[in-house]
């Protein structure tokens, strides 16, 4: 759980990074400056907030000999570094990072955040931002007693174009691209992450699981009888394991097949896929209710129930020479009257 209502800014700085590739060079500032009261809650607002509720956490590469990111943020964190000396060297590392000429150079600003709660423990996190493109505005000024337009330019708080947060508890990292989703440039090459293995990530995991399995089932028939050994699992359990998933499928999934969906779940994930993990069955239910109340009737056509109290209890697929009949049997779930 992550608290960043009391989180202020302890220092900022700007630097300009341009591409080593096109040989622009960098820009470095001299100082870095502590911002006004409301420019500080600019900043928390529109850069930190936006991290802040990020889900999919990073790691960095342990023993990976790109990574000074994590060097740079220790020492800053412990103050074996001047924080002015060590921005220095990040904005350097960026900038030998941006060498392809699809990539823009820019400003880069970089601020240390104190007093964020992280699990109810107090952290400092260390925010990397660049910004490769600005938006236009208009402002106005006064011309001699006429008022006119101006054209300027100016960084939009709308959106981060590329940020990273950094905690000293734990050197957890939240990052993300204008892409909305990791990015060679800033995940791999700049920041040097791999996803970790959180009880969040675990979870998207095991839905992942869930898909695969049900494509591969090959009748509607088959899947219904799987999804209902899950939610008689579901209803026992207060957990259920990869290998539960597993188990429920080897009736009708192959187990080369069952192998090849965890594989591909574990390269998309980034981290082993040990078929004892386990979440919590009223998480995984909510997670994979879009799967496991969707029925697949024949190829192209599905069955999306959107009530939460209606269930498929039967699925009876009769095939003639011109195409099928599909029969199919709802259970509605009535609450008692208290």
């Amino acid at each position: 759980m992550l608290n960043i209502s009391s989180a202020t800014i302890e220092k900022i700085i700007i630097h300009q990074v341009g591409n080593i590739g096109r040989e622009e060079a960098c820009v470095f500032s001299e100082a870095s400056v502590k911002p006004s009261a409301s420019l500080e809650t600019l900043l928390l607002e529109h850069y930190l907030l936006p991290l802040s509720e990020l889900e999919d956490a990073y790691e960095f590469k342990a023993g990976d000999l790109t990574d000074v990111i994590a060097g740079y943020a220790k020492e800053i964190f412990t103050a074996d570094a001047d924080f002015h000396d060590a921005s220095i060297k990040i904005a350097g590392h960026l900038h030998s990072m941006t060498n392809h000429p699809n990539i823009m150079g820019g400003d880069f600003i970089i601020i240390l955040f104190d007093n964020i709660f992280m699990n109810s423990k107090e952290t400092k996190a260390l925010g990397l931002f660049k910004v490769e493109s600005k938006d236009d505005y208009l402002d106005i000024y006064d011309n001699n007693g006429t008022l006119e337009f101006i054209e300027k330019e100016g960084i939009s708080l709308r959106d981060i174009q590329k940020g990273a947060l950094i905690f000293a508890s734990d050197e957890s990292v939240l990052a993300i691209d204008s892409q909305k989703r990791r990015t060679k440039y800033w995940h791999d090459d700049f920041l040097s992450l791999k996803p970790k293995q959180t009880e969040h990530a675990e979870l998207k995991a095991s839905n992942d699981i869930l898909r695969g399995l049900n494509k591969r089932i090959a009748t509607p028939e088959q899947r219904l009888e799987f999804n209902k050994s899950l939610e008689s699992h579901l209803e026992e359990h207060d957990d259920i394991r990869f290998k539960d998933l597993e188990n429920f499928s080897k009736p009708y999934v192959e187990e080369q097949e069952i192998n090849r969906v965890f594989n591909a779940v574990q390269n998309k994930a980034g981290f082993a896929i040990d078929r004892e993990i386990s979440v919590p069955s009223h998480q995984f239910r909510e997670q994979s209710k879009n799967t496991m109340q969707k029925a697949s009737i024949a190829e192209g056509i599905e069955l999306v129930i959107r009530s939460k109290d209606t269930y498929i209890d039967q699925i009876e697929i009769v095939e003639d020479g011109q195409g099928f009949t599909a029969i199919i049997k709802f259970d509605v779930y009535e609450p008692e009257e208290s």
